[in-house]
């Protein structure tokens, strides 16, 4: 009996096609992971880099910085007030070392800059030194605890007389400083008041600052009035000289 090879044949055949395509195909799929491995490798060694280039120029930068402030020259003292100009130009105010918004200025920075063009004025009108205070009386020494004492018999306010032509030509208004223009409207505003035969008045200290007087006690600013009656007239005075003359501020 002849073996039918006929049969064989095609089996085998069939075999090798199979056996050659699993191989061909466990090849090609290798190189394709393999190259997928290797963009990978790629991407991840390229961020890498990237971070080392961006953690090295932090790096620099943070050095640049650090010997920008070294190299700044540091002011003796404490700043108080600071004008000066942002990127744009425009002018920015600081205030105790801290920065101020000034569109609109709040009512404390307010004050507080008035406060400092007070301890400049003297500057700005050519002044050396401050006018002398108005001498304390001889006859009545302060107590220590000062409390408003009522005078015995009404003492007269004078009331300002309107200046001439002339006058206002000799002494023009800007000259006029702001503790004689706030004790203006103080007295004015004494004149109508139920306060009116009380002797209270405003001067101004060495300093630059304010002395009010109420009959013959002394206090050092008008916070330290005693008298409601009195603190909230000095202080309406205040705000009406505040309106009147620093309208913007």
């Amino acid at each position: 009996m002849e073996f039918d090879w006929s049969r064989v044949i095609p089996i085998i055949a069939g075999l090798i096609a199979l056996i050659v395509g699993w191989a061909i195909g466990f090849f090609d799929s290798k190189m394709r992971a393999d190259k997928k491995i290797r963009q990978a490798e790629e991407r991840s060694e390229l961020a890498i880099q990237q971070a080392k280039g961006e953690a090295e120029r932090a790096a620099l930068a943070t050095q640049a910085a650090r010997a920008a402030a070294e190299a700044k020259p540091t002011l003796p003292g404490t700043t108080l007030l600071r004008l000066w100009l942002d990127s744009s130009e425009r002018p920015a105010l600081d205030l105790d070392g801290q920065h101020v918004e000034t569109n609109p200025i709040s009512e404390t920075d307010r004050k507080r800059l008035l406060a400092l063009l007070t301890v400049m004025r003297p500057w700005i009108e050519g002044r050396s030194t401050a006018p002398a205070p108005s001498p304390t009386p001889s006859s009545a020494p302060a107590p220590a605890m000062p409390r408003p004492v009522v005078p015995s018999a009404p003492v007269p306010v004078p009331t300002p007389r309107p200046l001439t032509a002339a006058a206002k030509d000799e002494k023009p208004a800007t000259a006029i400083n702001i503790v004689a223009q706030i004790d203006e409207i103080l007295q004015a505003r004494l004149a109508r008041s139920p306060l009116a035969n009380h002797a209270v008045r405003i001067t101004e200290s060495p300093e630059g600052g304010v002395i009010v007087w109420v009959g013959l006690q002394k206090f050092m600013g008008a916070s330290e009035v005693t008298d409601p009656e009195v603190k909230a007239i000095i202080q309406a005075a205040i705000s009406e000289w505040e309106k009147k003359y620093t309208p913007g501020l």
